[in-house]
């Protein structure tokens, strides 16, 4: 099996068992490459998405970073070899869209002529116009490879000229060796910093390396390629950024109703480091028992921006941050319902101060906003307004990370 393995798989397992076996190594090839990992602190909030928080704390620290996992190589294999997968070939009918030379693995047989060239063309560094040429000509064009709306040429062109090309032209040349074998297991985050690049798997406490990722690692480290484990330390970080948000709405439907004021306040290590207001016209009438309620009427947002034009700047205000409020689930489902409406992905760490405060200072009877300002001597001069319930929120949050931040210390000593 290692001299003649059938698989990359059979390889690693055949490698690891001989060493364990024969070699005297007394743990697998899998622990040994977890522990060799870099330990990452990740604020637990980001439990469930690691890799968002992984992005963040080297964002942070100056590192761009990009989501690629498969889908990066699966696009520039599939942009690459455009005319000789879906020009050349006759297409798959029915649901299936792989090209059936990649399923027969007849694909390098086939086109090997054109396919020493475009290798030739990523190891010499004059590929990305043939990419870019094809992202041009053929967007939108359904295949079996990739989703357009996964596409990312910034990211593209960071692979094609951020690692040594012959390296890069050493995988894609696998790929088309053995498409489907090829097909899965690379690093989740594409990491690049003063213009090199590298990979980072992510695993969270409990997670377990599987082995078309172990194979896919030690396949980019032979060829020339970093690419490394990050280990997730799941603590409160006080320079996570935390965004409270609160909004006042026409109503209580978030699939019906619209927002009519968005109040923010980023928070980081305690402390307020910006803010972010605006009144939204709700593109509909404002009730008047809602009027009554909060105090918007219908001429204060009558000139105001509509949610597609605050949309980006609220966003960026946004950034890693993640999102805060008293009874979360309203306030984010209304934003999602926004975006959504605008065809717009909304995908952050929720954080409930309702929820957090019932948990670490419980026996109140009432954990509404107004009650708790008032328990706790926090300012609330102009409730129901967003960037005032924002601001008291916000004194809540310190509340609890407090109590959070001394769970931490607690759990290191």
């Amino acid at each position: 099996m290692i001299d003649d393995p059938a698989s990359d798989g059979e390889h690693v397992f055949a490698t690891d068992f001989y060493a364990r076996k024969f070699g005297g190594r007394r743990t697998g090839i899998y622990t040994e490459l977890l522990r060799s990992g870099r330990t990452i602190t990740v604020d637990d909030t980001h439990r469930g998405n690691p890799e968002a928080g992984v992005a963040g704390v080297l964002r942070r620290e100056g590192t761009k970073v990009f989501f690629t996992e498969n889908m990066l190589w699966h696009t520039l294999f599939g942009l690459l070899f455009w005319d000789e997968l879906f020009e050349s070939t006759r297409m798959p009918s029915g649901f299936d869209w792989l090209p059936h030379c990649l399923k027969d693995r007849s694909f390098r047989r086939l086109f090997a002529v054109t396919i020493d060239e475009k290798l030739a063309a990523i190891a010499s560094g004059a590929s990305l116009p043939l990419i870019l040429r094809t992202v041009a000509a053929k967007w939108g064009r359904p295949n079996g490879i990739f989703g357009w709306d996964h596409v990312q040429v910034e990211a593209l062109r960071e692979l094609l000229e951020g690692f040594d090309p012959t390296a890069i032209a050493s995988i894609v040349r696998s790929m088309c060796d053995d498409f489907r074998g090829m097909g899965d297991g690379f690093p989740d985050l594409m990491l690049v910093q003063d213009g090199k690049a590298s990979f980072l798997e992510v695993k969270a406490e409990g997670d377990v390396i599987r082995r078309n990722q172990l194979t896919r690692l030690r396949q980019l480290g032979a060829a020339g390629i970093i690419a490394e484990i990050g280990r997730v330390d799941y603590r409160f970080d006080p320079e996570q950024d935390y965004v409270v948000v609160d909004i006042e709405t026409t109503g209580s439907w978030s699939n019906g109703d619209r927002i009519t004021e968005i109040g923010a306040v980023k928070v980081r290590n305690h402390c307020v480091v910006d803010e972010w207001h605006s009144l939204i016209n709700p593109q509909r009438s404002i009730p008047a028992k809602i009027v009554h309620l909060i105090g918007i009427t219908n001429e204060m947002v009558r000139d105001a921006p509509v949610f597609a034009e605050i949309a980006d700047r609220f966003m960026e205000f946004m950034g890693d941050g993640i999102f805060v409020a008293h009874n979360v689930s309203f306030d984010y489902g209304f934003m999602a319902y926004e975006f959504e409406r605008i065809a717009r992905r909304f995908r952050f760490p929720k954080l409930c101060t309702c929820a957090g405060m019932r948990r670490r200072y419980p026996g109140h009877k009432s954990y509404g906003l107004g009650k708790l300002c008032e328990i706790y001597g926090i300012s609330l001069d102009n409730h129901h307004r967003a960037l005032c319930d924002a601001r008291a929120t916000v004194q809540l949050l310190n509340l609890i990370n407090k109590k959070r931040s001394e769970e931490g210390h607690l759990e290191a000593a």
